[in-house]
């Protein structure tokens, strides 16, 4: 088994054990805050995942889909943001 081998193992395991975590965490709860930062986290996940597939790889292929993790990703935070911040918000305060 080769370095590169071994890493490629070592990374698929740090990646595993994060997505488990992140999962637990968005089913667990325990506010939707909470869920939400974990489906973000995911995202990252996924991104991370793609880009050390794209270097272990040599390719870019996989560029536009992780444009579009990312900005689904930042759409989704700043929904959750407007959404928590509504209900927050008091009767006679803003819109």
């Amino acid at each position: 088994m080769t370095i590169e081998q071994i890493l490629i193992v070592a990374i698929g395991a740090v990646f595993a054990a994060a997505a488990v975590v992140t999962i637990i965490r968005m089913v667990k709860g325990p506010s939707i805050l909470d869920r939400a930062v974990a489906s973000d986290v995911l995202l990252s996940e996924v991104l991370c995942i793609m880009g050390a597939e794209a270097v272990i790889n040599r390719h870019t292929d996989t560029l536009p889909v992780m444009l579009m993790i990312a900005a689904t990703g930042v759409l989704g935070t700043l929904a959750v943001a407007r959404f928590v911040a509504k209900k927050h918000r008091g009767p006679g305060e803003g819109r």
